[in-house]
């Protein structure tokens, strides 16, 4: 029996979307799905997920798929959808993939639209053509042999104007993956005590979505460690004092990501600079949240954190000096090192691999200092927009090792104070939720992981209670 087959949204609205794209073209465009990519040999492999582009313009997630849109396309017509027909041999190891009927009903492509893979050449003929894939050596190969280009810039807008608004089906998918990731943080909370160990919270935060078929939509990072921004392994053992820092996501089954961070005491008790560090992480996300609305700059929400977390330090007595001067300075770079968040949707960090093209708008460049330079996102924030909101407070031992960096601030941090904090491996603090900007008459955004809770008293008690 073939597998059934069912994509995020309904056909039409795959049909629509390739013709507004193919509105924008002037030569033809692939859409590779790719191949799942080896571990050590070639039948060996890591599980298969479609390009995010091409699932995004209704590409059935089969291996080895590709699509062709045509300039002056209607979505059906001028499009063709390339697949390899269902091979005994290969049924009889993995099972029946979706048949020709399963595969045009939910793309919105029809069957007589379809052909097999070493057609796509004779179709393109000896027209120029670009390609958008995920890297990978099959569909580089591929795109080799076919002398396929890669887009330009104008190519990678049409899209990325596109992708960067969700609409009602994706929601709907984003809300499901929130759900599943929420899911998934509180079993880690329930495995999260002293005596434990990052890979049994790990293991129960990997359960929990694996029970919702769900994938992580990165690498969970699972840490007492949390200085350790993409911190890896699950190697260390959870003891009495230690902040737990958990960053994961769901992945649902159409391929749309969820993002959320919760940092809490494994003993369930603050310490009282903990505390005092925690609440201010959490003014920040929650000041942030409310200000993201329509027609505000992403980047001044960013400086908005800076600002409160530069508050919260000098209230610490870990910063001294005039609150104007010190935001000016932008010395909180020195314990918040990335940006406020990200854009989000089929990829957790969505289109990062469109680069800035994707996360800054026309005529905006990454400044340059360390912390700013890491800002991912520098656009005016428009309804629909789907983006996380993360700020964070770190004592991370190689900044402070970094005399070039630390030296200019050093009248204005009481360096002992840190010093202390990093002796004692105190870690870090973020707080995140995946937020979707709403028409300024709604008044606040849609926080998709508000039902997890960030309140300090809560976190605590949750933990406790396990």
């Amino acid at each position: 029996m073939p597998t059934a087959l069912k994509l995020t949204a309904p056909a039409e609205t795959y049909v629509a979307r390739r013709k507004a794209f193919a509105s924008t073209l002037e030569r033809p465009v692939v859409l590779m799905a790719g191949e799942a990519m080896p571990r050590q040999y070639a039948t060996n492999t890591i599980p298969f997920r479609a390009d995010s582009n091409y699932l995004y313009f209704g590409g059935p997630p089969v291996e080895g798929a590709a699509i062709l849109i045509e300039p002056g396309s209607d979505g059906n017509a001028g499009c063709t959808l390339f697949r390899t027909p269902a091979n005994f041999e290969v049924t009889a190891w993995v099972g029946a993939p979706p048949d020709d009927d399963a595969l045009a009903d939910a793309s919105g492509i029809s069957k007589d639209h379809f052909a097999a893979p070493s057609d796509l050449a004779g179709r393109i003929g000896s027209r120029d053509a670009a390609v958008f894939a995920t890297p990978c050596p099959v569909t580089k190969a591929w795109s080799d042999e076919l002398d396929l280009q890669k887009p330009t810039p104008q190519e990678c807008t049409a899209i990325v104007d596109m992708r960067l608004y969700k609409d009602e089906h994706e929601l709907a998918a984003m809300r499901r993956a929130a759900q599943a990731g929420m899911a998934a943080h509180r079993a880690a909370w329930k495995a999260a005590k002293p005596g434990a160990h990052e890979a049994e919270v790990a293991a129960a935060l990997y359960a929990a979505l694996i029970k919702r078929r769900c994938d992580t939509s990165f690498s969970p990072i699972v840490t007492v460690r949390g200085e350790v921004l993409h911190a890896g392994g699950f190697v260390n053992k959870l003891e009495a004092g230690q902040l737990l820092l958990c960053d994961a996501g769901a992945e649902e089954v159409g391929g749309y990501a969820s993002d959320l961070t919760r940092t809490a005491p494994v003993s369930g008790t603050f310490s009282d600079m903990q505390r005092r560090l925690y609440d201010t992480v959490l003014r920040a996300q929650r000041e942030c949240i409310a200000a993201s609305l329509p027609g505000r700059r992403y980047r001044d929400v960013h400086d908005l954190a800076g600002r409160i977390i530069t508050e919260g330090l000098l209230e610490a007595g870990l910063l001294k000096g005039a609150i104007g001067e010190l935001v000016e300075r932008r010395v909180h770079t020195l314990f918040m090192t990335h940006g406020v968040g990200h854009l989000i949707g089929l990829d957790v960090h969505d289109m990062e691999d469109f680069g800035d093209l994707a996360g800054y708008a026309p005529g905006r460049e990454r400044r340059p200092a360390f912390g700013d330079k890491f800002v991912r996102l520098d656009r005016d924030l428009e309804p629909g927009m789907a983006v996380t909101i993360e700020p964070g407070i770190y004592f991370v031992p190689a900044v402070w090792a970094e005399t070039a960096l630390v030296e200019p601030f050093a009248d204005c941090i009481d360096r002992e104070a840190v010093e202390t904090l990093l002796d004692a491996r105190f870690g870090g603090i973020r707080i995140e939720d995946t937020i979707v900007v709403r028409e300024a008459d709604a008044g606040s955004p849609e926080n998709l992981t508000m039902e997890l809770p960030t309140d300090a008293d809560e976190v605590a008690a949750a933990v406790a209670e396990a």
